[in-house]
């Protein structure tokens, strides 16, 4: 009985990219599935009911969710090509702590370049270009972090390669003019069929970004902004917002909560403040920018879904 593969994925993700990469590069036939993920369909809900994110695989019915044990299943279940993963234990572990590393620090950095500016932004382009250097130098001579074919590592971190050429815009620098070596890795990735073909372009991932950070700016504050603040008088989250609101002099309607017995309101926006009927929802966010808040929600719920 033949396989049946399906792919929940969202075209930008570099979660689901990867496991694309590795479907080609096992020569799997599979069903891919694109998702609306402001509109999230029955089927994801059904497969992955707990994040409720993508990419999912589902194989012969059964949901295998979060990329990297994904990517892993791939290369245990079809075994007879294209390995991933090395066959000695202690490399197959270094494979895993380096793909771990990746996924940590990319979306670290990624998310304050895209956030930030100023000095804040400058430190974190030092931190990016740091972190390449750090793969750099574990990469070495060899052609692929895999050794001489591609691996866990190099499939894992050639699917953040289309979002580069937003970090070097927004930050504008060169990742090619700091490290040439690394260039020379994903330019060896993009030979292979499997990498080019289930990439995104870079120009069109760029005019994703551009038009969410349009849509951030559209929601900085203005001076006749409508503030809620919805509380517990206790509450240590809530008093730091009260102390910010205070210190920037901002107007504001403060409703205290009854924990026991929530308003239809709290239910409704499960909000820690409420800005021109905008809920923010956690309070060190809510301490940020409104803009601020949606950058981290894109790069979590849309773009940094495992």
């Amino acid at each position: 009985m033949a396989d049946e593969v399906v792919l929940l994925g969202f075209w930008s993700s570099p979660f689901g990219i990867r496991l694309r990469i590795a479907l080609a590069e096992k020569g799997i036939v599979y069903e891919y599935k694109e998702e609306d993920i402001w509109n999230k369909s029955p089927l994801l809900l059904q497969m992955n009911p707990v994040h409720k994110k993508i990419p999912v695989l589902i194989h012969n019915g059964k949901p295998v969710s979060e990329s990297l044990i994904a990517l892993q299943y791939i290369d245990e279940v079809w075994n007879d090509k294209a390995p991933l993963l090395p066959s000695d234990s202690y490399l197959r572990a270094q494979a895993r702590f380096w793909a771990d590393f990746v996924d940590k620090k990319i979306f670290e950095f990624g998310r304050k370049l895209w956030a930030t500016k100023g000095e804040e932004q400058n430190a974190a382009i030092k931190e990016f270009l740091d972190f390449i250097g750090v793969l750099e130098r574990e990469l070495g001579d060899k052609p692929f972090f895999g050794g001489d074919t591609l691996g866990f590592v190099d499939v894992t971190l050639i699917s953040y390669y289309s979002w580069f050429l937003e970090y070097e815009k927004f930050g504008n620098f060169s990742v090619e003019a700091e490290h040439p070596e690394f260039i020379a890795w994903v330019k060896r990735c993009m030979e292979k069929e499997s990498v080019s073909k289930s990439l995104p372009e870079q120009e069109k991932s760029l005019r994703f970004f551009v038009t969410l950070e349009t849509l951030f700016k559209s929601d900085q504050p203005s001076m006749a902004d409508e503030v809620v603040l919805l509380d517990f008088w206790p509450s240590p989250f809530g008093m730091r917002l009260r102390i910010a609101l205070a210190e920037k002099g901002i107007e504001y309607e403060y409703k205290d909560e009854d924990l026991w017995n929530k308003s239809p309101l709290l239910l409704q926006m499960n909000p820690v403040l409420i800005h021109n009927g905008k809920p923010v929802s956690e309070s060190l966010i809510a301490l940020q920018a409104q803009a601020r808040f949606w950058a981290d929600y894109v790069h979590m719920k849309v773009i940094f879904t495992h």
